[in-house]
């Protein structure tokens, strides 16, 4: 049997791994209508070999991983302009960086400015690493890279930056070819993926709202207003043209609401387990440092192999270990998110409508909002009009 087995224990995660391990190439992968990475077979070439089923999430029962099992370090790079143009603390950059000096091949996600999506990358020289800073808050189009790096120099050495979803098809797939150890497998603390068709309306936007319908350079979560704000940035021949507001982003608004998630992300398993890869990577969340506005990362080492990397890169850092349970609960780690199902419907095929505004959908969003979490938003956005040194202050109050 193939994916399209009905006995499955979770839902489809759009990780892409199944059509890039796939033998005969009967599958491919597209957007479906309600803007989600789908896996689609051609029966005529299925010969139901059972390999894609054996490396997807839909029929495995994860198992339990404490994060106590695990090293986590809060980090930054030394370098400032490396923080500066990163989402966190520019770890992942620094770990990119040695790990091409010692020989890896690289794969991580790139910003594709003609299609506006992110799509999957190969780097063999620093240079070609660049592309991958700062973090795409969509899932990226991966199956072609992830296949092209499958079939490469069987003896090469090759460093994979994923969600954890595609990261743990790619560790069951890799064990069962018995080359796990020639892959360092690196992921992240992830909330969930959004419909794509949230990121296609709100590209839209500012396209008309900044009067360029091509951008030279988009950042998702620009510093531009200091770390831990979500400001989508964006250049034209090194000149700003679009800058997110601070209160009420259209994106964020409906990313942070969990009402246009993937299926899978209502209950991942894969998120509060570090079983699968050699490092997860994300923002150091909570009291330890609510006054930097520059960037600090976690870093958990859930390896060895992942121990011995980092320590590689040490002197290229600042770093302090610290317990999980000093960011664990800020993360979405142990979380099944409540999902109104009837609003997500709704939600997600007015996304799909042409005709339909993003304005529109947002305003759908907030209508079935109860009264309580629209005061709330109110105060919240209250708080973050003020200086960034005030918001910091109120945090620390707040933790």
């Amino acid at each position: 049997m193939n994916i399209n087995d009905r006995n499955f224990i979770h839902k489809c995660t759009s990780c892409q791994i199944c059509a890039s391990v796939c033998p005969k190439e009967a599958i491919s992968i597209n957007l479906n209508l309600d803007g989600f990475y789908r896996p689609y077979i051609d029966k005529d070439k299925c010969v139901n070999c059972g390999i894609c089923k054996k490396v997807c999430y839909k029929f495995t029962d994860v198992p339990q991983y404490t994060a106590d099992d695990a090293k986590h370090y809060a980090a930054h790079a030394l370098d400032s302009q490396v923080v500066e143009r990163t989402t966190s603390g520019g770890i992942a950059d620094i770990l990119c960086q040695k790990l091409i000096e010692e020989g890896y091949t690289c794969v991580g996600v790139e910003y594709d400015y003609d299609k506006n999506i992110a799509v999957g990358a190969v780097a063999t020289h620093r240079e070609d690493t660049l592309k991958f800073r700062g973090s795409k808050y969509i899932q990226s189009y991966s199956y072609p890279v992830f296949k092209e790096l499958l079939e490469m120099d069987k003896n090469g050495k090759y460093a994979i930056f994923g969600t954890p979803c595609q990261i743990f098809g790619l560790d069951k797939y890799l064990k069962c070819r018995k080359r796990r150890e020639q892959f360092v497998l690196i992921d992240i603390y992830c909330h969930g993926c959004p419909s794509m068709n949230v990121w296609s309306k709100y590209v839209k936007k500012i396209q008309q709202q900044s009067g360029f319908k091509k951008f030279d350079y988009l950042n998702f979560r620009s510093k531009v207003r200091g770390w831990g704000n979500f400001n989508v940035f964006a250049l034209v021949d090194g000149k700003p043209v679009y800058v997110g507001p601070k209160v009420n982003d259209n994106f964020y608004t409906l990313f942070f609401s969990d009402a246009v998630l993937n299926d899978s992300c209502y209950d991942c398993q894969l998120k509060s387990t570090l079983e699968f890869c050699d490092i997860r990577l994300g923002d150091f969340w909570g009291k330890s440092y609510d006054m930097n506005n520059k960037g600090i990362s976690v870093v958990s080492l859930a390896s060895s192999k992942g121990v011995e990397l980092f320590e590689k890169i040490r002197d290229n850092v600042w770093c302090k270990q610290h317990l999980s349970s000093d960011f664990l609960p800020y993360q979405s780690w142990g979380r099944n998110y409540a999902v109104n199902h009837e609003l997500r419907n709704t939600l997600l095929a007015q996304l799909a409508d042409a005709n339909i505004s993003l304005n529109r959908v947002i305003n759908s969003y907030w209508h079935a909002m109860p009264l309580s979490k629209r005061i709330k938003q109110l105060a919240k956005n209250a708080v973050l009009l003020m200086p960034t040194s005030v918001i910091s202050m109120i945090k620390k109050l707040y933790h």
